[in-house]
């Protein structure tokens, strides 16, 4: 199992970040190996990795927790990846806290490995995925209301 946990400070009301970051729609603009989200119904959702040796990583997940504008949780339902985790915003200074804690069993066999050598190292690849998450809120309009900042042509 791997585990990882990192946080952020950002330049956004907690509840302008909440309103972006409990969408798992939008994890594919900041999470650098997440290729897709997509809802199934409001608790229940489909992730699709870029996995190791193109082989894609998918599999279903169910939000256990949601207490606007501060807590998420969710847990693993099927398919290859096995994982459980949060993710927190609270209020900071003039902005907001954002932490992610994740913790994951990676697919067994060949994929497995590749897959692990992939994700050797949990912890900085968080780190990274927050730092652009600070970069994308950092460039959201000061006192906006942005929940979903996307612009899709």
């Amino acid at each position: 199992m791997y585990k990882a946990e990192a946080s952020i400070r950002v330049p956004a009301d907690q509840q302008q970040v909440w309103e972006y970051i409990s969408k798992y729609e939008n994890f594919d603009q900041f999470m650098s190996h997440v290729e897709k989200v997509e809802m199934e119904d409001s608790r229940i959702s489909a992730w699709r990795l870029r996995g190791p040796l193109g082989i894609p990583v998918t599999w279903k997940a169910v939000t256990i927790h949601m207490e606007p504008p501060r807590h998420l949780g969710w847990q693993s339902l099927e398919g290859s990846l096995k994982t459980h985790g949060y993710i927190q915003v609270m209020p900071e200074e003039s902005g907001s806290r954002v932490t992610v804690h994740v913790e994951y069993t990676p697919p067994g066999g060949v994929v497995g490995e590749a897959f692990a050598s992939l994700f050797k190292d949990p912890q900085k690849m968080l780190e990274q995925d927050l730092e652009k998450l600070g970069e994308i809120i950092s460039g959201w309009p000061s006192g906006s209301s942005v929940g979903n900042p996307r612009h899709d042509s």
